[in-house]
């Protein structure tokens, strides 16, 4: 069987690193599978070809706001459907599926819109321009693929018969991100907490900090890390001098992916009290270091609190909801414990690759049948 998958990113280590980690898994349980990798984007240094492995062919290509990449671009595609010829086109994200969705048409192949959240849950009903995008690329493609529960009842907003929606969890990378033991030590009262994000609006920095500051004058003792980087980070650390909290606040800034398990190994809570996510790989891997977390009741993070156990929700954009949790936290510290292995349980029944594998795997395989 043969695949092209079309998106932004493959490797690409500390970002979207579930995307190699998915091909990894099926092609490790399904090696009769060919992946055809094709990426599009600024982070493309250059027009290359890279044999990743012997299952995988992955294509770079800049940025096709460039004419001859525009061109090179078609070029590809004649070539790569009348020689590689797919048996189906899997792609990450509403526009990239919509350009596939439109090529799969035209060469009569199957195509999956693999939806990753804010693209299809967020932006599509706050502008016209994504709506439409959203509304169009859904009709072009055979199944689209959604990352929560919560994002496959979205897609009724969009007007997507459900029969072509399927919700599948991520998996991670559960050798990683595996707790080494320790013991809570109740005597010993600061809260070690860790926030991991792309240092956007939408992850409400400012609300984090400002809940800070009120710990801080509550003479609550806790310390919080920021891992990330984006075009906040300047804001995030004037408002820590602003505030006067770099004693409480530090910003590790971007942290390689590998070395994430490290500082989720010191941490004790994790919080990401975003106003958008889909299905959030930071908090998956938080959840499987034992580490309980608070999270803010939008996209598919309530479905990872059942019944109260492993973290608390909060509504968006509440800075006392946010407040009360946390101090609930160092208030209560043996709920640490309980609370993050409660977590690491429910991620292995849940979010392991392998069952992903099995799962994708079967969609592709009803889809070839049907090409």
């Amino acid at each position: 069987m043969r695949i092209l998958f079309f998106g932004t990113y493959f490797k690409f280590r500390g970002k979207e690193t579930y995307i190699s980690e998915e091909i990894d898994s099926v092609i490790k349980n399904y090696p009769n599978i060919k992946y055809l990798v094709y990426t599009v984007g600024p982070f493309n240094k250059s027009n290359r070809l890279i044999r990743y492995n012997k299952n995988v062919l992955w294509v770079q290509r800049r940025n096709l706001k460039n004419i001859t990449v525009l061109l090179l671009f078609l070029k590809d595609m004649i070539k790569i459907f009348t020689k590689f010829k797919p048996n189906v086109i899997h792609s990450i994200y509403v526009v990239e599926s919509l350009i596939m969705g439109f090529l799969g048409k035209i060469f009569r192949v199957p195509s999956i819109l693999h939806s990753r959240g804010m693209d299809f849950n967020y932006y599509p009903f706050k502008n016209l321009k994504s709506n439409v995008l959203a509304r169009i690329s859904c009709k072009l493609n055979k199944i689209i693929l959604t990352v929560s529960k919560v994002m496959k009842q979205d897609s009724i907003r969009l007007n997507v018969p459900q029969k072509k929606v399927i919700f599948l969890y991520d998996g991670i990378d559960l050798s990683m991100f595996k707790p080494i033991e320790k013991k809570t030590d109740l005597n010993n009262k600061k809260l070690k907490i860790l926030h991991v994000g792309r240092f956007y609006p939408v992850k409400c920095y400012d609300l984090i900090i400002e809940t800070c500051k009120e710990l801080k004058e509550n003479n609550i003792d806790f310390h919080l890390t920021f891992c990330g980087y984006g075009p906040l980070e300047d804001h995030i650390k004037n408002l820590i001098k602003r505030y006067h909290l770099s004693s409480w606040i530090s910003v590790a800034g971007y942290v390689d992916h590998d070395k994430i398990p490290d500082y989720m190994a010191k941490a004790d809570l994790f919080i990401l009290p975003s106003l958008s996510e889909g299905m959030p790989i930071s908090v998956l891997e938080a959840m499987s270091m034992k580490l309980p977390v608070i999270l803010t009741r939008v996209g598919g993070m309530p479905e990872l609190i059942q019944k109260n156990r492993g973290g608390i929700l909060i509504e968006a954009d509440n800075k006392k909801q946010l407040y009360e949790a946390i101090l609930y936290y160092f208030l209560n510290p043996q709920k640490l414990e309980s609370d993050g292995t409660n977590n690491r349980e429910f991620i292995l029944k849940n979010f392991n690759w392998d069952t992903h594998a099995e799962k994708l795997y079967q969609i592709y395989l009803k889809l070839s049948y049907k090409s």
